[in-house]
């Protein structure tokens, strides 16, 4: 009768264990992202970017049912992500203050960002010409390389509208004296702004050069796992050559 009582709740362990599935292995995965991010995140590209192409590739070849993107600002998308609404969000610069509350994967790609003038107005040789100017950066936009100083330092001051199209257009008019932006946001922000793209140059020199990564808040109960995974499968991309290969596809 013992003998029995144990095969049957052997059984009955063999059977839940076989059912459960850990939350971060779970049919469906949410995540957000911001729009106007081009060639990395905009809805109006091909899979939604190449960033949004190969979070989504990562995690359907995990075995995940659905991936479900979904598009917010990017102010709005970090605090979603912080407060665990959704499982993750990308791509994002890493920066001391963000590495409190959210966790980074292994990079993605790198970014290269630029002082953006309006030729009308002059020209700005270097870097450090910036120093004194209003610099524009939108809303959730990380203050990186040597903007970052700037800021840090009082030696630049911070314009910060809702996005990147609104800086151009305020650039237009004279309101700021540069904007921080890579080469594709900025000819894409211009020509949603109706500006020209002749009428705006940038300094030569990069402002910054950093790694983008995939992240998610630390208060998910699964985010150590979901991190495990995107970075399996981000090296099981880069091995293929199959990283390389959606990444070379675009210019930026």
């Amino acid at each position: 009768m013992m003998k029995s009582r144990q095969c049957a709740v052997m059984w009955f362990l063999v059977l839940v264990a076989g059912v459960f599935v850990p939350p971060a292995h779970a049919g469906n995965l949410r995540f957000v992202t911001g729009d106007a991010f081009p060639p990395f995140a905009d809805r109006e590209m091909d899979h939604g970017g190449v960033v949004t192409d190969i979070v989504r590739k990562v995690f359907e070849r995990d075995g995940h049912d659905s991936v479900e993107i979904i598009w917010r600002s990017w102010l709005k998308g970090f605090e979603m992500t912080i407060d665990g609404e959704v499982d993750g969000t990308f791509p994002y610069a890493y920066t001391r203050a963000r590495s409190k509350s959210v966790l980074f994967s292994d990079p993605i790609t790198n970014l290269t960002a630029y002082g953006w003038y309006a030729v009308k107005r002059g020209s700005f040789d270097a870097n450090s010409d910036l120093i004194g100017k209003n610099l524009c950066l939108p809303l959730g936009h990380a203050e990186l390389g040597f903007t970052g100083k700037l800021f840090a330092n009082g030696r630049a001051k911070r314009v910060s509208p809702p996005d990147m199209k609104t800086c151009f257009k305020l650039l237009a008019a004279g309101r700021v004296d540069c904007v921080i932006s890579p080469r594709p946001e900025a000819l894409s922000s211009i020509q949603a702004a109706e500006l020209s793209t002749d009428d705006f140059a940038h300094i030569e020199e990069g402002l910054s050069n950093v790694p983008l990564h995939f992240i998610v808040g630390k208060t998910h109960p699964d985010a150590e796992t979901i991190i495990s995974l995107f970075n399996a499968g981000l090296k099981q991309l880069r091995q293929n050559g199959e990283l390389d290969a959606i990444l070379d596809a675009v210019e930026y």
